[in-house]
């Protein structure tokens, strides 16, 4: 890859995974060569390390100062100066939320703006982002989503002209134990939309009582799931590990990854979970799953919302020790076809091929 100057666009580095996806191919572009910068629209935490190379923009307005529409006016011309000093090649900007301003901030300015449209393609984000979308997306120079059916229905909603696929570059979990236990292990935010209640009913119906359930992630559903535990009699076998920023231990010392999400965008911690690797039991949600999935190959698909069926899969893969060596040793191959170099390379060819 020809090095270039690559321009990022995101809300802030707090914990999220817009803001992992971000941070960590804004290090490896900075790794091999690229010039980068990251242009935050938000004064955050920093949960997320960036390589010391990358520099880092940060707006000097008060956001709980002021009335979110008001922000947004202020924003553009932050943005618009933001740029301009770092004259990057190109901009990806990650946030179907502020796609629309990013868009507006380069009017002009001749620069080469690349979207990112990463949440769950049928939610619906109010009636003036989609709007928004709707009438900008057509004036960015691509549109970047994850998955086939993400295409498809952006493609309708906007009439963008182009649009890639490319699905995301896998953090690889590397562990250095090899000790194996009686552990189920989920990984996300917890609200509802990712489905947690359903796994803490499907795991209360094993007949095996020796297993533990491992909950890494926090959120406003955090205390309702608690009280379900205590409702399910198994409070005593499930631990909520809160956020870390570090789990690959916990993940190293499970057998099974399970992701019980109603939908999604395209789940960072399935893959992660399969380059481990972990026998994996994912819902068939949209979007995402089963475009890494080949239904009991490398992992098993079900039912979003469905208890009975998450149960029986759980109970099959703890009943079939050869099930779940066969399906993690297939997922390991993650590494490979979602590595940071062929993503990156994706990016870039995508890039090259708008602005001929």
């Amino acid at each position: 890859m020809s090095n270039r100057s690559v321009c990022f666009v995101g809300a802030g580095l707090k914990t999220g995974g817009h803001e992992r996806s971000l941070s960590s191919l804004a290090n490896y572009f900075a790794a091999n060569g690229h010039k980068v910068v990251v242009i935050n629209l938000f004064r955050t935490e920093q949960f997320f390390h960036l390589d010391e190379r990358i520099d880092v923009f940060w707006p000097d307005i008060e956001r709980t100062r002021l009335n979110r529409f008001v922000y947004a006016v202020l924003i553009i011309p932050y943005l618009r100066r933001s740029i301009r000093k770092a004259k990057p090649d190109f901009i990806f900007s990650y946030g179907e939320w502020f796609n629309p301003y990013v868009i507006l901030s380069t009017f002009f300015l001749k620069i080469p703006v690349f979207v990112l449209d990463r949440m769950g393609p049928k939610i619906d984000l109010g009636l003036l982002i989609e709007t928004s979308r709707k009438v900008l997306y057509r004036f960015a120079t691509g549109v970047i989503v994850q998955t086939k059916i993400a295409a498809e229905i952006i493609k309708r909603k906007t009439k963008a002209k182009n649009i890639g696929i490319v699905p995301n570059p896998v953090n690889v979990i590397n562990t250095n134990t090899s000790i194996r236990y009686k552990q189920i292990v989920t990984v996300g935010r917890l609200s509802k939309e990712k489905g947690h209640i359903v796994l803490l009913r499907a795991f209360a119906r094993l007949k095996d009582k020796d297993w533990t359930l491992h909950i890494i992630g926090d959120g406003p559903e955090r205390k309702n799931l608690i009280k379900e535990t205590l409702l399910l009699g198994i409070e005593g076998r499930v631990i909520f590990h809160g956020q870390l920023k570090n789990f690959g231990k916990v993940l190293g010392e499970s057998i099974i990854f399970v992701l019980p999400s109603y939908y999604e965008g395209f789940p960072n911690s399935l893959i992660e979970a399969m380059s481990v690797p972990l026998a994996c039991i994912s819902s068939n949600c949209i979007a995402g799953p089963e475009e890494i999935i080949s239904n009991r190959i490398n992992g098993i698909l079900v039912e979003p919302g469905n208890v009975d069926e998450l149960h029986l899969a759980l109970e099959e893969v703890i009943n079939k020790p050869e099930l779940a060596s066969d399906i993690a040793r297939e997922a390991y191959k993650v590494r490979e076809v979602l590595s940071f170099e062929k993503i990156a390379s994706l990016y870039l060819d995508f890039v090259d091929n708008c602005v001929k």
